[in-house]
């Protein structure tokens, strides 16, 4: 009687403990990636929205001088249109860096003439071929186009 008790043993034998364990790792380890895609998509969502508001600002003051700042008063020109300008780009110096950060912590860039302009976002996606994608906004003769992620054109 008492061998038959100890062969009736209720429980799980360590295999189905490691299956389970590995089961719940494959679990988790789906729910992180998906997770950061989710945060990613989440920020470029954000940084849409800063663009587009800077762009509206840019816009407005394109209506009421004829051009987008740029050029010489650039810093007093932009702080009218409700931006600030805190320096040249030491990567680039054809880009004025903005105040405002992006959703990567990074500083948005703006490059401009008289009838256009490019704001762009820090954070870069590199590709293979050496080029990269970013995420930006454009305007010109005082219409933006929505922002998108893609190779930067040229102005």
């Amino acid at each position: 009687m008492i061998r038959r008790l100890l062969r009736n043993e209720k429980g799980f034998t360590m295999v189905e403990m490691m299956v389970v364990m590995v089961i719940i790792a494959v679990l988790v380890a789906g729910g992180i990636k998906f997770y950061q895609g989710y945060i990613e998509k989440a920020k470029i969502t954000k940084a849409k929205a800063q663009i587009s508001t800077m762009q509206a600002a840019l816009d407005i003051y394109y209506a009421e001088n004829g051009a987008y700042p740029c050029g010489e008063g650039l810093k007093a020109d932009m702080l009218n249109a409700g931006l600030v300008v805190t320096g040249i780009d030491e990567e680039n110096e054809e880009y004025a860096v903005l105040e405002m950060s992006d959703p990567w912590g990074k500083s948005y860039l703006y490059k401009s003439t008289e009838n256009s302009f490019y704001i762009r976002t820090g954070w870069e996606k590199k590709q293979d071929q050496g080029s990269a994608t970013v995420l930006y906004g454009e305007g010109s003769n005082g219409t933006s186009k929505e922002p998108v992620v893609g190779e930067l054109p040229g102005l």
